[in-house]
């Protein structure tokens, strides 16, 4: 004698069906809305844990990307200022001061330029001040305060005399790291320098703008007299227009400041090409992070995405599952118990 099947029966099995149906059809539509085979750890654990780890690497991976984007915003407005200070260097090198020097009207004509080199020299400081929105760029470390200050003829980095070479050293060294995957380290304790970053495993943002225009002094020889001369082509530029004014006038002098400036712009130059380096690193670093970024990507897919086509699909068939059990409940249900007698 075969089991009696009740409508009860066929309700309670119709149900749960129903509700595995409405799960599938959970389960493909997350998976649509989320690119990924499953929702929770349980169900593929070691997928999980692999997808855990890319995240933190791909987390990770975005705050470099983030940072070296900053950095390069950060270095190319320093290429800028480096770029038009050499500009002003090359106007006071090869226009002003040698037109000066040939000038036929004597002590009125390079009056006139004497004029020229001092605008020229609050140009250069002007420069060197410029902001990056609230932070000094040239400034080293030390970015929220003006960086120079041209004051009765003597130029002043970060309060202390430019000419004062001791003090510039110490300035002219600080550096500003920031971390961009290039595994940043520090020296362990017991070392020279315990506790400070390794700089080949970070990047240095700071320039000290003391490097770009020179500091310190060095002795000169002129027809057999001895003295010293300033490195820093901002002092040398007051000094060479103060030059030109002096009566009676000395070429001799004239031509030795002429050739210390030349030596300063070349030096001026070399930063520029130094920052233009700088500025190329932090480009093929960015290509690399984006390269990282599509592996990372890539291995993520492979351990706990799902083909997008397929989970379409998957949803589509799990919708259509639905629907067609929706259409045989009403079909069932529907029946009275004569029915099921007959």
């Amino acid at each position: 004698m075969g089991m009696r099947i009740t409508t009860n029966m066929l309700r309670r099995n119709y149900t749960n069906n129903l509700m595995e149906n409405i799960g599938g059809l959970e389960r493909a539509r997350q998976q649509v809305e989320t690119g990924r085979r499953f929702q929770w750890s349980y169900e593929d654990p070691t997928a999980a844990a692999k997808g855990m780890i890319l995240e933190r690497r791909n987390a990770r991976n975005a705050d470099y990307i983030d940072t070296a984007k900053n950095a390069q915003k950060w270095i190319d407005s320093q290429s800028d200022i480096l770029n038009q200070m050499s500009t002003y260097a090359n106007q006071i090198d090869e226009s002003e001061f040698m037109a000066a020097l040939n000038d036929p009207t004597g002590t009125e004509g390079r009056s006139a330029y004497a004029q020229n080199l001092r605008e020229l020299q609050q140009s250069l400081v002007h420069s060197l001040n410029t902001q990056y929105g609230d932070t000094f760029i040239m400034a080293g470390t030390d970015g929220r305060n003006v960086p120079f200050e041209l004051k009765d003829g003597k130029l002043y980095y970060q309060g202390k005399d430019v000419n004062d070479a001791e003090a510039m050293s110490e300035l002219a060294n600080q550096t500003l790291y920031v971390d961009i995957g290039f595994g940043m380290t520090f020296y362990p304790e017991g070392t020279e320098n315990a506790g400070d970053i390794v700089p080949s495993s970070a990047f240095d943002m700071a320039f000290p703008g003391i490097l770009a225009v020179g500091y310190g002094t060095q002795p000169v020889g002129i027809n057999g007299k001895g003295g010293d001369m300033p490195n820093n082509i901002i002092v040398l530029a007051g000094e060479m227009a103060d030059a030109l004014e002096k009566e009676p006038f000395d070429r001799d002098l004239c031509n030795a400041m002429w050739d210390r400036f030349k030596e300063g712009r070349d030096e001026l130059q070399n930063q520029f090409a130094r920052v233009g380096t700088k500025a190329q690193l932090l480009e093929n670093t960015l290509g690399r992070l984006e390269t990282e970024k599509q592996n990372i990507t890539e291995q993520y897919q492979d351990a706990v995405g799902i083909n997008p086509a397929l989970a379409i699909t998957n949803e589509s068939y799990a919708k259509y599952s639905y629907d067609a059990a929706l259409k045989i409940g009403m079909s069932l249900l529907g029946n009275s118990l004569l029915d099921f007698m007959n």
